[in-house]
């Protein structure tokens, strides 16, 4: 019986033992599972050619040398020249009637010939289609200024059928008393609407008055009776005009070395070279552009699209997050010196002190990242901080460790399984990519592979 006791015992120990091993396996296992899954995968990035569009495109306040005219008396309008047109000194703009009566006689001579022509319908057409076709949902309020554009068309039009008939009708009809025309003072352009904008002062503005949100205009085109002293018509006196083009500081501060800009207006085939000013009001920026030509495409529009062109930056395509920085010492370009058998100055002479106690040189060459006309920028891992560099022409010497160091831009490369650092030349950045030079010393290249995100590796670490 009691053999039988410590048999049990014996296989009873035999089970523990087995459950513990497998237990302390499983442990291991999980806490391996466990610190691969929060350990972050090395991303790697392939280098390509390409560019960033850093075109500016903005929405611009149009602003001209207009004035309202006020009718000098009240009474029914007809117009005789189209809304844009040019008109000359002293050339009739519109006729009033006080009473109504020529144009009852009008209605009651051919009511029936009163109707527009094939061109006035096509013209009618063409200004649906136009809207229909730059139709924006986000900009609802444009469906009003249509409306008004629409109706200044067709009362337009119907002025001319107006006009052909009274100057069918005898001079009786046309001379009462309560009917004259009337004449402009001054030339220029004729248009039909009012927006308070008539005598904006392009030298004193605020950021606020360049707010399309809350524009509105008005059609001086009514069809009713006008009252003296109410504005009847808009006279456009040059052809000189501005744009005043909201923009960021950024934008601002890659303007500022230009003289010219060179500018698209609401997507059309002409690109126009202008000149510009930078005006900085109520802590924001803007690009007042001046002009001389195409005004009187846009006469009835105040704000329109634009695009500023800017120089097209090509070189290589890398996402920010590789980017690091490293300190390098800055020496001057003066103690580079060429080799023994070498022509090009890429060598450091370095001066020591051998165990005999006299001075001997001897020549290194080091990564020389980058180079400018005064310095080069060069890679400390290539010296020894005790080491002196001697400029063998002068017999300067510079210690490096008090040498003066900076930091540069660049990537780690990974395409010979090490994370070797690269020098970048940064072209123009935003707010995910960076386009750098291509083909510069030190720097990558097309197709070269690199850490995507930089703080994941150190320099010269092995990549596995």
């Amino acid at each position: 019986m009691s053999r039988k006791k410590r048999r049990n015992d014996s296989e009873q120990f035999k089970i523990n033992i087995g459950t513990i091993v497998f237990g302390v396996i499983f442990v291991y296992m999980l806490i391996h599972v466990i610190m691969a899954l929060r350990v972050e995968r090395l991303a790697i990035y392939e280098v390509q050619n390409s560019y960033i569009d850093t075109n500016i495109t903005t929405t611009a306040l149009i602003v001209r040398d207009e004035k309202l005219v006020n009718a000098d008396s009240s009474g029914y309008v007809s117009y005789y020249v189209r809304d844009g047109e040019k008109i000359g000194k002293n050339k009739t703009v519109y006729t009033i009637d006080e009473t109504g009566s020529v144009y009852d006689r009008l209605k009651d001579a051919n009511s029936d010939e009163l109707e527009m022509s094939t061109d006035a319908l096509t013209e009618v057409r063409t200004r649906i289609s136009t809207y229909e076709n730059y139709f924006d949902y986000s900009d609802f309020s444009e469906l009003y200024n249509f409306k008004y554009d629409i109706e200044n068309a067709v009362l337009e039009l119907t002025n001319e059928a107006l006009i052909d008939q009274l100057t069918s009708l005898d001079d009786d009809a046309t001379n009462v008393a309560t009917y004259k025309k009337v004449s402009t003072k001054d030339s220029g352009i004729i248009t039909y609407y009012k927006d308070g904008y008539e005598n904006f002062d392009i030298n004193n503005f605020k950021a606020s008055d360049v707010n399309k949100s809350a524009y509105k205009k008005t059609t001086l085109k009514t069809g009713e009776i006008i009252n003296s002293g109410d504005p009847v018509y808009k006279l456009i006196t040059s052809e000189n005009w501005y744009l005043i083009a909201p923009i960021t500081k950024e934008e601002a501060n890659r303007l500022k070395e230009k003289e010219y800009l060179k500018i698209n207006i609401s997507n059309s085939s002409k690109n126009i070279r202008c000149k510009f000013e930078l005006k900085q009001q109520d802590n924001k920026y803007f690009a007042i552009i001046s002009l001389n030509q195409q005004m009187v495409n846009y006469i009835n529009e105040r704000y329109i699209d634009i695009v500023i062109f800017m120089e097209q930056n090509n070189g290589l395509k890398i996402p920010n997050t590789s980017i690091t920085q490293k300190k390098v010492y800055k020496i001057p370009i003066t103690y580079l010196s060429n080799g023994s058998n070498s022509a090009s100055k890429e060598f450091f002479n370095i001066k020591k002190l051998d165990e005999n106690g006299e001075v001997t040189v001897r020549q290194i060459k080091p990564d020389v990242y980058i180079t400018d006309e005064q310095f080069c920028y060069v890679d400390p891992n290539d010296f020894s901080s005790e080491d002196v560099i001697i400029n063998t022409d002068t017999n300067d010497t510079i210690a490096l460790s008090s040498a003066e160091m900076t930091k540069i831009d660049g990537v780690y490369c990974v395409n010979q399984g090490v994370a070797n650092f690269r020098c970048i030349d940064v072209l123009f950045q935003d707010d995910e990519y960076t386009i750098v030079k291509a083909d510069v010393p030190y720097s990558i290249a097309w197709y070269d592979r690199i850490v995507l995100n930089q703080s994941t590796v150190t320099e010269n670490q092995i990549i596995r």
